[in-house]
Parts: structure tokens; C-alpha cells; sequence
């Protein structure tokens, strides 16, 4: 009959597994009939399934454990094509491409500069008729700046800064009798420190290739600023305080008020570096301050900054104490550049940016955002990046001991860094390539940006073909790259290690003197601001009047 079972149902959960054939023991007696429990097989059956796949994922682990322990890094390498792989070298125990090795380990930002002092004296064309009240009012915005406080021109004409001049209507200034002003004085007041430590495996070269500035003549300059600032702090009794950061070391003596936009990065990575102890300095693998990014400063913890308060009474003490460095930059180039780093490229999208374009419930992607956008929804708002000096760190309270310009930042740094015995960071600098390195660090920024917004919002507002285009225009503005170098439209990809490559070759191809680069920045810069309407760029005017008294810069754009 064969030996297959056949099923008794005897109750609910109850069935009896039966042969046809009938079994007996070794006595000729039926064995009885097995009633069993089929929810307790059921769930037999069931952990004999988990254990098996267990034994299978644990079975695959262990191999893949055995295989990884027995290949090394370098067979990996040794098996990729040849055709397509990158020149790698070593470092810090991981592969790096040979080509950006380089240039990615020193990134310094440096402001633009340095550029002439000499500027003409500011013209402002006021000779048409208004055409409507807000042409009519931004007149008499501009005349009031003119005829503002006319004892303070006395004395800046005694000083030498250029003034505001009304070509339509030539305005006599009266004022009290000028100030004498003092002969500038090489100043003595910064302390000599004990000779500070060299970076790690720093090695001395030779002299840099282009002569050191005369620092006679820039303590001169810097005393002349000082004197004129006091002066107009006398006269303007402006009554903001000290908000912004103050970074401090006591060990070298030195404190600094930030503005953004105006050299603070470059002070950022030095306070950075030089807070360091030397063997937190050897473990992260930096030779020098300009190894520091400026993605670094702004996201990483391990480069905090040693901050104080102005507004803390202990803490204003012990920054009086140090020696004050403030370093300020032509108020419309500032306002300039703020718009083309936070607002033309990516940084501020994702706050100010959505803001300026979104209306109603849907969001727009900002990357059209205009100069004039830009100037009409920032001017009424605060934020560190385009407020007025004054309103951040006001040097009648600050009382800096230095004051700084953007454009002569080689000859001002190299003054502070001399007297503070940092001479070898003098030489560091010196060996910078400052556009390409600005450059570069633009690029590795503006990326590392887009890759963390990726999956959230850029990759429906930009592509990184659009993020090259936008770069590369940008270093155009700024006169960094030529204007006859073109992105190509054909690269295979346009990630940040194929646009560094194509960056460098085209700034090599197409080589742009300093001369050159600065005539072709104002160029934009003057286009730019030539497209705003007059009542508009009276509101800037206005806005930024105290800090073109205070500094000394003319209030009007920059032609050299």
C-alpha cells in the first residue's frame, strides 16, 4: 500500500498523523496512534526558520570579515584602471590626489589687496532736475551728506582724506579754526614678546620675491589714521558700542574686533592657529595658519576661536590691556562683496535667500538674486555682514591701537606681525599665491555647502554645473581669473575636483597682473552700482556716512 500518511481530523487543534500501513515492536504489538499539537509544531517550524537565517547573515558576515582582513589598501589600488586613475600620494595614511595636494594643504583667504591709496576726490553729478519727489529727496539725501558737519571738514581738509564735492552747487564750508593735527609717530606701544614657537617642521627659505614693505612709512600711515579717527570721534560723538566678537590673546598681547567682509577671515585663521598648543597643532597636521579653510573655521569644533565680550567689564579689562587691532575696508566694495559671496553664490540661500524670493507658501529657488534685490531688502535689516563698522565695533569705545586697510593689507599685517615677533608667519605669507588660494578655497567651500544642503534643497535649485558657472563668474567680478577664460560645457563632471583642475590650468593659460585684475574688478563693481537708482544709492550713502568720516574713505566708488 505504501507508506503515505493519512489525516484524522479529531478535533479543533487536534489531528492524528496515521500510517496506512500499521507498525508494530519487536513483541508483533500495534504500536498506539500519535496525537499531536499542530500550534506547537507550527511554531517549531517557525524557529527553525530564524535559526537558519541566522545562521546564514552570520555565515556571510564572517566571510566578509575574512576577506577585508586579508586584502590591503594598496591591492585595491593596485587593481583600478590605469587609464583613469588619479596620481595619488600619500598622506596621513590616506590616498590624496598629487595634483591638489599642494595647493588644498594652504588655503588662505586673504581680502583683496593690496591695491593704491591715491584716489581722486569724489564727484557727485547733481546737475539735472529731479524728475519726481524720490529723485528730488535722494538730492537732498546726498546734500546733506555733503554739508554735514561743517567743522569736521575743516579738519579733514587739514588731514588730507578727500571730501564730498557738489559740482552743481559749490558749497563754502566754514568751520572753527583746524585742529593741529600731530606728526605721525612710529609707534612704540605694542610689547615685545619672547620669541614665539615655529610651526611644526617649518623650514626657513629664502627672502620672498617681492621687497618688503617699508615699515617706517606704514607705522607713519597707521599713526595718520589713528589721529584722524580720534579727531572725528571727538566731533561725531557716535554713541554705538562694541558688539561684535573680540578674539584675544594674552599670550602675544593682541586682540582683534571682527568685521566681516573686511580681512577677518585672514585674522580668524591666525587667532586659530596661534591658540593652539603645539602638539593639538602636530595632531591635526597643520604646518601654518593658511592651512586652515575657511569651511574649517566656520563648522568645525576643533578650531574654536578664543572669543570676548566688550560688553563683560572683566573682559573689556583685559582686551585694554592687549594691543587693539581693528581693520576696516571701503564701505561700497565691502557691501559689494558681501552680496556676491552670501547672496550670488550659495551661502545665504537657505535663510535670506529663500526669504528674498519665496511669495506665499511656495519657495523659489534664489539663484537669480540682483545687486538691487540684494541692496533693497538688506539696507533696513542687521546682520554683521553689511552693518556698518560703527555698529559693530565702534572705534571711539574699541580704542584700537592699529587701525587696518583692506587695500593695503600686505603692508598692515606685515607691521602687526613684525612687532608681535611672529616673523615667520611674515615669511608663510610671503609664499602664498593669494588668487589662486582664494580661489581654491571658494571652490572647496561653496561645495561642501551644496553637499550638505544636497538631498534637502540644492539638488532642485542647482546643479553643480550651474554652482562651476556661478564660481567662475564670480572670480571674474573679483578680477582673480581672466576674463578670457571660459568654463568649457563639455567637461565629463563638473564635481569640485574637476573644476579645481580646469581652474588651475586656466589661470596659468591665461595669467592676469595685479594691475589688471584690480581695473577689471572695479569695472564690475562700477556697472554693478551703476544700475541702482538714485534714491536707493542715497540710502546707502546715508547709511554708511559715519563710517566713511571715521576712516577716511571717500563716499564715493573706488577708481584705483
Amino acid at each position: 500500500m505504501g507508506n503515505f500518511l493519512t489525516l484524522y481530523p479529531l478535533g479543533d487543534n487536534q489531528i492524528v498523523f496515521m500510517k496506512n500501513r500499521n507498525r508494530k515492536d519487536s513483541n508483533d504489538r500495534l504500536l498506539p496512534q500519535v496525537q499531536l499539537d499542530t500550534e506547537h509544531i507550527k511554531k517549531k517550524l517557525r524557529r527553525c526558520r530564524y535559526l537558519k537565517k541566522i545562521i546564514y547573515a552570520a555565515t556571510i558576515l564572517f566571510i566578509t570579515i575574512i576577506i577585508y582582513a586579508s586584502t590591503s589598501s594598496e591591492e585595491y589600488i593596485q587593481e583600478t584602471n590605469k587609464d583613469w586613475q588619479l596620481p595619488l600620494v600619500a598622506h596621513n595614511n590616506y590616498p590624496v590626489d598629487a595634483r591638489l595636494y599642494e595647493p588644498l594643504t594652504r588655503l588662505p583667504i586673504l581680502p583683496l589687496g593690496p591695491f593704491k591709496e591715491d584716489q581722486p576726490s569724489v564727484v557727485i553729478e547733481s546737475g539735472e532736475d529731479p524728475v519726481n519727489s524720490e529723485s528730488a529727496h535722494a538730492a537732498a539725501v546726498i546734500n546733506k551728506v555733503v554739508r554735514s558737519l561743517p567743522e569736521v571738514a575743516a579738519n579733514i581738509s587739514k588731514l588730507g582724506p578727500p571730501g564730498l564735492v557738489n559740482r552743481s552747487a559749490a558749497v563754502s564750508v566754514q568751520g572753527p579754526p583746524a585742529v593741529p593735527v600731530p606728526q605721525p609717530i612710529v609707534s612704540n606701544h605694542i610689547v615685545a614678546k619672547p620669541t614665539s614657537r615655529a610651526p611644526i617642521g617649518h623650514a626657513q627659505q629664502s627672502g620672498p620675491s617681492r621687497p618688503l614693505p617699508d615699515l617706517v612709512k606704514v607705522s607713519e600711515e597707521v599713526a595718520r589714521r589713528l589721529n584722524h579717527t580720534k579727531i572725528m570721534c571727538d566731533f561725531l560723538k557716535v554713541p554705538n558700542k562694541v558688539d561684535s566678537d573680540i578674539y584675544y590673546l594674552p599670550q602675544y598681547n593682541l586682540s582683534y574686533c571682527k568685521v566681516p567682509k573686511a580681512a577677518c577671515t585672514y585674522w580668524e585663521q591666525m587667532f586659530s592657529f596661534l591658540n593652539k598648543v603645539s602638539h593639538e597643532i602636530a595632531q591635526l597636521g597643520i604646518r601654518s595658519p593658511f592651512q586652515i579653510s575657511k569651511y574649517d573655521i566656520r563648522y568645525t569644533s576643533h578650531l574654536n576661536l578664543p572669543r570676548k565680550s566688550f560688553r563683560s567689564e572683566e573682559d573689556q579689562t583685559d582686551i585694554l590691556k592687549t594691543t587693539r587691532v581693528l581693520f576696516v575696508r571701503h564701505p561700497l566694495e565691502r557691501l559689494w562683496s558681501c552680496y556676491l559671496e552670501k547672496f550670488f553664490l550659495i551661502d545665504f540661500w537657505t535663510s535670506a535667500g529663500i526669504a528674498m524670493k519665496t511669495s506665499g507658501a511656495e519657495t523659489k529657488c534664489p539663484k537669480s538674486i540682483t545687486f538691487r534685490e540684494f541692496v533693497e531688502y538688506t539696507l533696513p535689516l542687521y546682520n554683521e555682514h553689511w552693518a556698518p563698522v560703527t555698529e559693530l565695533c565702534n572705534p571711539c569705545i574699541f580704542q584700537p591701537n592699529i587701525i587696518g586697510h583692506v587695500e593695503t593689507i600686505r603692508d598692515d599685517t606685515h607691521l602687526i606681525l613684525r612687532q608681535s615677533k611672529l616673523d615667520w608667519i611674515v615669511s608663510e605669507q610671503e609664499k602664498i599665491s593669494r588668487e589662486e588660494n582664494q580661489m581654491l578655497d571658494t571652490i572647496i567651500y561653496n561645495y561642501q555647502i551644496h553637499s550638505i544642503n544636497w538631498y534637502s534643497f540644492y539638488h532642485k535649485c542647482l546643479s553643480q554645473k550651474e554652482l562651476a558657472t556661478k564660481l567662475w563668474e564670480v572670480f571674474k567680478k573679483v578680477g582673480y581669473l581672466s576674463s578670457h577664460a571660459v568654463l568649457p560645457e563639455t567637461l565629463s563632471d563638473y564635481n569640485q575636483t574637476t573644476i579645481i583642475l580646469e581652474l588651475k590650468s586656466q589661470f596659468r593659460k591665461f595669467p592676469l597682473s595685479s594691475a589688471n585684475g584690480r581695473a577689471q574688478q572695479l569695472k564690475m563693481l562700477k556697472r554693478d552700482y551703476d544700475a541702482l537708482p538714485k534714491p536707493l544709492m542715497a540710502k546707502i550713502l546715508e547709511k554708511y556716512n559715519t563710517d566713511f568720516l571715521l576712516f577716511g574713505y571717500n563716499a564715493s566708488l573706488p577708481t584705483s
